[in-house]
């Protein structure tokens, strides 16, 4: 992993000014510069989509995966701030591996913009996902038969890895090079589109898309936010030019699909650009969510009929309910958009404080058990047996080829026996490395603050950033990197999903570390103006 300085500060910028007075000359004045682009990174070629068990070769494309990028420089000469933050239609930005360094999407892209932008430090660029389970494998100098134990017919993780970089870093560029002087606002919405996915019964087990029918059921594990928070970015003639958007839910309702797809993203962008123009910019990101999802667990059938009887088109070759699920969300995300865009053109902010923070934290990795091990070896033993006679049956059988799908079952059973093998591989990690060096970047524009991580990281730490956060608002920014699960304790407890040894590089106590990391940062910016 690069090494990045501790603690990387970024000059505060103090405005003499009334933040919300408009220059009357901008390029005269040390306010904040503004650029947007976009590109689309949808391969043409079938690939290995990522977030499933079993293996998918995508058939064709439902709609385009895009990356949109925001440059934003405050001041003038070697006291000015800049920073680029970048959002892509993707499960997760980077891999790493079981010593902690990382096959990375986000060094790629870095590299890349190394010499075309001398005058921004590779540290000034930071990226999230959507975490759409419907976009390529990434991977450097891997193919399918390492992920999946077989050989499939699709273009390689490593090539899309470098298809994409190349795709990210020229929007990158474009938005640093577009950028004009310009001011922000940013509001609150309110958006019901994650909903806790966590089932817990009497005796405490928990299960991750638990059934609630029946006697057993106890409760659903923790919180939600239906929070939407956003920043709007506006030119000098007060014309609004983009908008970030950051949500708790990542973007997979048709999350089993065969097809690329950006999920319910895609849909928010086409209701927005309807109502506000097809030359505004829309940055999706997800906020803390790691036990959060769009399916509801209480009152499913009743949401299935309102969005059945309420359709407005369907698409062919689909799940209808699941697009029209996707549909709804985009209506409820664009509605707290633009229900709040009116009063945001009275608070923009020409010259708001801009300040930036990156450290490289060491969090304790997640403790695991001989127990845990011991199980888990047993089971990946097992599935071994399984997958070895199920590639004999292949072998035999050449015409298992040509039915639909047929490597869903051969290449789950592998992936499952490796999960086994990967407990035994962290709980050996642990010993050697206890910690794990981790990114953080905290950006304060004006009375918000954006704070990154790159775990899909539950609520519960979430709650505990944004609660104890001295801004007005808080945008959480998760999976700005490997996209592993950092459960809370309650939900170890529980031994869902999520909360697997297998599941996370990072267990609550490293969590907890993350979250006062975070908030020193936070604070380190929230000077007085």
């Amino acid at each position: 992993m690069k090494k990045y300085i501790n603690y990387l500060m970024i000059p505060v910028f103090f405005c003499s000014c009334n933040s919300r007075m408009k220059p009357e000359n901008s390029s005269s004045v040390s306010g904040i510069k503004i650029g947007w682009a976009k590109a689309d990174i949808t391969p043409a070629r079938p690939v290995l989509l990522r977030g499933q068990f079993y293996a998918r070769v995508s058939e064709g494309i439902l709609d385009p995966l895009t990356v949109t990028a925001l440059a934003i420089e405050s001041g003038m000469g070697q006291s000015s701030r800049k920073v680029i933050m970048i959002s892509c239609d993707l499960l997760n930005i980077n891999d790493f591996n079981e010593e902690g360094s990382s096959d990375n999407l986000l060094d790629n892209v870095r590299n890349l913009l190394k010499e075309s932008l001398p005058e921004l430090r590779s540290e000034q660029i930071f990226m999230n996902a959507i975490h759409t389970h419907t976009a390529p494998y990434l991977l450097s100098d891997i193919d399918s038969r390492k992920i999946y134990g077989i050989e499939l017919d699709a273009l390689s993780p490593s090539a899309c890895v470098k298809y994409i970089s190349n795709r990210i870093a020229k929007a990158a560029l474009e938005a640093w090079d577009s950028r004009k002087p310009g001011g922000i606002s940013f509001g609150l919405g309110q958006a019901v589109v994650g909903h806790n996915r966590v089932e817990v019964d009497f005796s405490g087990n928990a299960m991750m898309y638990g059934i609630t029918n029946k006697p057993e059921f106890s409760h659903v594990e923790g919180y939600e936010d239906h929070s939407v928070n956003l920043l709007y970015t506006w030119n000098d003639q007060s014309k609004l030019t983009g908008v970030v958007i950051n949500i708790a839910c990542p973007s997979q309702v048709t999350s089993t699909l065969y097809k690329v797809s950006a999920d319910f993203w895609y849909d928010t962008r086409e209701v927005l650009n309807q109502r506000l123009g097809k030359d505004i910019y829309f940055l999706p990101q997800c906020s803390s969510a790691g036990d959060q999802s769009p399916d509801i667990l209480i009152g499913k059938k009743a949401e299935e009929r309102m969005q059945l009887i309420m359709r407005r088109d369907s698409t062919i070759g689909v799940d209808l309910q699941r697009m029209e699920q996707r549909k709804h969300v985009a209506i409820r995300i664009a509605d707290a958009v633009t229900s709040v865009l009116p009063y945001m053109k009275e608070n923009i902010e020409w010259n708001p404080v801009v300040d930036h923070r990156l450290s490289v934290v060491n969090l304790t990795r997640r403790h695991i058990g001989i127990n845990e091990v011991d199980s888990a070896l047993k089971k990946a033993a097992e599935l071994k047996i399984k997958y070895e006679q199920m590639l004999l049956e292949i072998k035999k059988n050449p015409g298992i080829r040509e039915k639909l799908h047929w490597y869903n079952d051969v290449t789950r059973t592998y992936r499952m026996m490796e999960r086994g093998y990967l407990v035994r591989d962290r709980y050996e990690l642990e010993k050697r490395q206890p910690k794990m060096a981790t990114e953080i970047h905290v950006l304060r524009i004006g009375d918000v603050v954006f704070a990154t991580n790159p775990f899909e990281l539950y609520l519960d730490f979430g709650m505990r950033i944004k609660g104890r956060s001295p801004a007005i608002q808080t945008f959480l920014v998760q999976l700005s990197g490997s996209g592993t699960y950092l459960p809370s304790s309650r939900s170890i407890a529980g031994g869902a999903y999520g909360a697997d040894p297998a599941s996370n590089l990072i267990g609550p106590e490293g969590g907890q570390e993350l979250v006062e990391k975070t908030l020193e940062m936070i604070n380190s910016v929230w000077i007085k103006k």
